[in-house]
């Protein structure tokens, strides 16, 4: 059976006289049409049943891209491509397409290689890509949550994680303490000044952000001078107090966290990362991508917009190791889970020191694609997998 979607008169159609099939948490009827000979917009298979899965991937407008649509358009396309080659309408919305009547999303086409709008029937998963934590904060968002629920549409990942969250949600469960940097807010110079006294090495990273942004180290020296290092420069001072005036208007204008620096163990003079992504699969979380990032031109972070590299895990795994992450990741994926909402998806950035213990950086319940190709199709993989669970828990997957 094939599906189409006809542009003139804004309907979708089958292709199998005798056949019925419902589409979307609304079980919307899609109709038998014979002539289906305007543009075939998307012609996909359906798996077996008369219930057609839908999934819409939830982002913004962005008014300075041709589609009109923000986020990671990449990851959307590809996506979106391989869940209508098995038989699961996929299209990418905005809170605005619930504003009216009749639902309204875009479906990459493969014939024209651009993002049609379509009218389309409501998503049974709604997975969360939204690249903007303001707008996750915003009162338009928290509705749009109460209509997914009332619209009985699974919720994909509900939210971005806050490092202090992950942090603390981590630490009262009490499984995972060994692998925790000691972390603290930032809000004062007296914490500051007292944790700096402790460790000596400390991170400051912003509480809220993501790939290596707003990150700093600061070093204090036998003799209480400060270096305090950014990734493109250098400062020293001569005591906490020079260094707090000069620095705490950019270090309170956003909410920071302190934490100790790790002594990491390093290849070829440079440190190392592990990125890990993790998917639910029936009951447990599951390692389903490994990968290493390798620090180049700066020692404070590994991400490869700063300039990191990547390095085959393959030449570092061991059973061990392999266990230890299949470890993390299962408690990070029950403990979060729990404390903000479910994670069907999430990746985890891990850190080595020279005695071989691993310490969380953060959990990242947006994964960005990985640079290596083989993950990226076991992420689509289990995506389409984990869609389907959720929605028909009783059908086996092949």
């Amino acid at each position: 059976m094939n599906i189409f979607y006809d542009i003139p008169t804004e309907n979708w159609y089958h292709t199998h006289e005798n056949a019925e099939l419902f589409a979307g948490s609304a079980e919307e009827e899609i109709s038998y049409k014979k002539d289906h000979s305007n543009q075939l917009l998307i012609p996909i298979t359906i798996f077996p049943g008369n219930r057609m899965l839908a999934v819409g991937i939830l982002t913004i407008s962005n008014p300075k891209k041709e589609s009109g649509l923000g986020g990671n358009l990449n990851l959307f396309r590809d996506l979106s491509l391989y869940l209508l080659k098995h038989g699961i309408l996929a299209y990418v919305f905005t809170g605005n397409a619930l504003h009216t009547k009749s639902m309204r999303a875009y479906v990459f086409s493969s014939i024209s290689n651009k993002w049609i709008e379509c009218k389309v029937p409501l998503p049974d998963i709604v997975y969360n890509r939204i690249p903007s934590r303001s707008y996750e904060a915003s009162k338009e968002f928290q509705d749009l949550i109460k209509n997914f629920k009332e619209c009985k549409m699974n919720l994909f990942n509900p939210c971005f994680i806050d490092k202090y969250v992950m942090y603390e949600a981590l630490m009262e469960d009490g499984s995972l303490t060994n692998h925790l940097p000691p972390t603290m807010v930032l809000r004062n110079s007296g914490c500051l000044d007292a944790f700096l006294e402790t460790y000596r090495h400390i991170y400051l990273k912003p509480c809220k952000g993501s790939q290596g942004k707003g990150i700093y180290t600061i070093i204090k020296n036998d003799d209480d001078t400060l270096l305090f290092n950014s990734l493109r420069h250098s400062e020293s001072f001569p005591d906490f107090m020079s260094f707090w005036e000069t620095k705490k208007r950019d270090l309170l204008k956003r909410s920071y966290i302190a934490q100790q620096a790790i002594l990491p163990k390093k290849l070829f003079g440079h440190r190392y990362d592990y990125r890990i992504l993790v998917h639910y699969e029936k009951g447990f979380y599951k390692v389903t991508g490994k990968a290493v990032r390798m620090s180049q031109n700066q020692e404070i972070t590994t991400h490869t917009p700063r300039g990191g590299k990547l390095f085959p895990y393959q030449d570092l795994q061991s059973r061990s190791l392999n266990l230890k992450l299949a470890n993390i990741a299962q408690k990070c994926g029950e403990i979060l889970s729990k404390k903000i909402g479910f994670l069907g998806e999430f990746s985890i950035d891990i850190g080595e020191d020279e005695s071989g213990s691993l310490f969380i950086y953060e959990v990242n319940s947006k994964p960005m694609q990985f640079d290596e190709e083989e993950i990226e199709t076991n992420r689509l993989l289990h995506l389409k997998n984990l869609f389907i669970e959720l929605t028909f828990p009783n059908l086996k997957i092949k």
